[in-house]
Formats: structure tokens, C-alpha cells, sequence
């Protein structure tokens, strides 16, 4: 709740929402302490040099907004933090062993269009990078399976998620 321009997070305050699932995270052992999650996320953003995360609520809600830097990810700047497996992945890292994921022209160009307008289809792709939509998609295709990019929605009303920047 916010009060003449704080919140409660500038408080400390902490407030169970939903009793049943707390329960069940405390016997879980994944609850540290009760009311510690929020200055361990801005600690979190703080130590890993991200912007400050918002915090919102609002009637029955409470939203978090988390924010990446959105500078490419360059070799030296990979090891930062613990990757989760998926991203391990993408960046062509095995048994902690780093190797150059080599992307051709096609590749990319798609994804600095992606990168600028994230609803581009096939198509439109094919148009600005001046080749078949047939071979756009198989550069698609390509760069889902090495996991730079994911699909969100329909084909029509979805959007791109490009995972790592070249």
C-alpha cells in the first residue's frame, strides 16, 4: 500500500496473502524468514547491476516488475550470476565449458529486426532482410533449437523472445 509516496516495502511490513500457500512453503523449508523476499530481490538487482525493481499494490494484488540490462550479452559478461540450465544452453555452454555459437548473416539480421519490433512475422522478416520467407523461417527454426529464440502466442497475435544478443 502506498502512503504519501512510499510503500509498504519501505516499511518492512510484511503481510501473508494467501495463508494456505505460505503454510505450505514453510514446511517446504523455503521461506528464509517471513517478510525478507523483498529486500533480498533489491539486493539481488543491486549486486547484479540492474535497475531498481517497481513495486505495485493495488486492491487485492501485489506486482513486481523486474528489469534486465538490455546491453548484449558479450563472452566475458556470460559467467555472470548463475544461469539457469535453458540459458546455459543457449549460449552453447556444456559442462561449464563456453563455445562460440556462430550465427550466419540471415541469423543475424533477424535478430536485430526482432531485437527493434518483437511482432515481425516470416514475411515481414523476408521483406526488410531481402530474401524468401522460406529461408527466413529455416534461420527461425535454427535459432529456436540453439534457444536464442522463443515463440509467445499465436503465430498471429504472439511476439518474439530473443534470449541472447550477438
Amino acid at each position: 500500500m502506498f502512503v504519501h509516496g512510499r510503500s509498504c516495502c519501505d516499511y518492512g511490513h510484511s503481510k501473508i496473502r494467501n495463508k494456505g500457500i505460505a503454510n505450505i512453503f514453510s514446511q517446504m523449508g523455503l521461506v528464509e524468514a517471513w517478510g525478507s523476499g523483498i529486500k533480498r530481490i533489491l539486493n539481488a538487482a543491486e549486486e547484479y547491476g540492474l535497475p531498481k525493481p517497481r513495486f505495485q499494490e493495488f486492491d487485492n494484488m501485489f506486482r513486481v516488475e523486474l528489469f534486465r540490462n538490455s546491453f548484449p550479452m558479450m563472452k566475458e559478461n556470460r559467467d555472470i550470476g548463475e544461469a539457469s540450465e535453458k540459458h546455459r544452453r543457449s549460449i552453447g555452454e556444456v559442462s561449464g565449458i563456453e563455445k562460440q555459437i556462430e550465427l550466419n548473416d540471415t541469423q543475424q539480421k533477424i535478430i536485430k529486426l526482432l531485437l527493434e519490433d518483437n511482432q515481425l512475422s516470416a514475411i515481414k522478416l523476408a521483406d526488410r532482410i531481402g530474401i524468401a520467407s522460406r529461408n527466413i523461417e529455416s534461420n527461425i527454426k535454427k535459432l529456436k533449437e540453439l534457444g536464442i529464440l522463443i515463440r509467445h502466442g499465436s503465430p498471429k497475435n504472439g511476439y518474439w523472445e530473443v534470449t541472447l544478443t550477438y
